[in-house]
């Protein structure tokens, strides 16, 4: 790669417009070799990228803006819904917008796999120049998401090591408004996937709170502990595929069963799509328990 263009897409976080190259001492003839030699990626009119940025990030740039919300904390490894739209940062007055496939199309209006946040003007246009920071993406993420996908994109950071330092939160914290703020405190690290955490936040609106991942015997842990013998799974391809996964859950379970736990286990799609019929089902399962609503979550020995 000419080693000025390199100097830019370094310069530039990955994306460089054509200005800049030419201000790297390139020329429009040279600019439109590179990019046939596939030394850059011709994104959209004018502006140019580093073929190995992630495609998320080039789909967003195409767009009109850098990679936002559950998109952009994605990139770090949080959890983010199945088939999510695609969260792009642009300018409150840019109609300019492009599809994130064909930059000879413009964004249709109301396009379901696109989400457009206008908020570029007060992102750092240096640093967030192609993917928002960690806590601008996440506050971001609290604001456009329902309260229980956005604890599960917290817990996800969280359990990686992501977004648990005290200055982190304060300052997301402060980005937040007053009504938004008590999302981040619903956060737990320990939850090891997001429809776990999904139906533990919409338990606790139920009002039902639960344990999470309590070690009901040496070895043995749950997703969720409902008073002190209901046990709640939360079951979906992503996390027990293969014969050999599916046969363990199922010895676990039947071990929880012998110890005298009642265990109820949700899918993936009752969760996300059909909440109603996973909340009767563990209501169900406490009303032939004997457990009341309200009823704080208690490891004991049962057996």
């Amino acid at each position: 790669m000419d080693p000025r263009i390199s100097s830019a897409l370094i310069a530039h976080a990955g994306l460089v417009t054509r200005a800049d190259l030419l201000r790297h001492g390139l020329s429009q003839g040279e600019i439109d070799a590179a990019w046939r030699a596939g030394e850059v990626l011709r994104i959209r009119h004018g502006l140019y990228g580093d073929p190995e940025l992630p495609v998320p990030v080039i789909r967003a740039a195409r767009v009109g803006g850098p990679l936002a919300g559950p998109s952009a904390v994605a990139q770090a490894g949080a959890w983010q819904p199945h088939g999510a739209p695609l969260f792009v940062s642009a300018r409150a007055n840019d109609h300019r917008l492009r599809d994130p496939d064909d930059a000879g199309r413009r964004l249709r209006r109301h396009d379901p796999t696109v989400v457009v946040v206008r908020d570029r003007e007060q992102l750092d246009p240096i640093v967030e120049r192609a993917v928002v920071s960690r806590v601008t993406a996440v506050a971001q993420t609290v604001r456009l998401l329902p309260v229980w996908e956005a604890v599960a994109v917290l817990d996800s950071l969280q359990h990686v090591g992501l977004l648990r330092e005290p200055a982190a939160l304060e300052e997301l914290r402060r980005r937040l408004p007053r009504r938004l703020q008590g999302v981040l405190d619903l956060a737990d690290h320990r939850s090891e996937a997001g429809t776990e955490s999904i139906t533990r936040v919409r338990l606790l609106e139920a009002g039902i709170p639960t344990l999470v991942q309590p070690v009901l015997a040496p070895g043995i842990r749950a997703d969720l502990l409902v008073g002190d013998r209901l046990v709640v799974e939360c079951v979906s391809v992503e996390h027990h595929a293969g014969s050999s996964n599916f046969n363990a859950d199922r010895r676990r379970i039947a071990h929880l069963v012998q110890l005298g736990y009642t265990a109820v286990e949700l899918p993936y799609p009752d969760i996300q799509f059909d909440w109603g019929c996973a909340l009767a089902t563990v209501e169900s399962a406490m009303w032939t328990l004997g457990i009341a609503k309200g009823e704080s979550p208690e490891v004991r020995r049962l057996r």
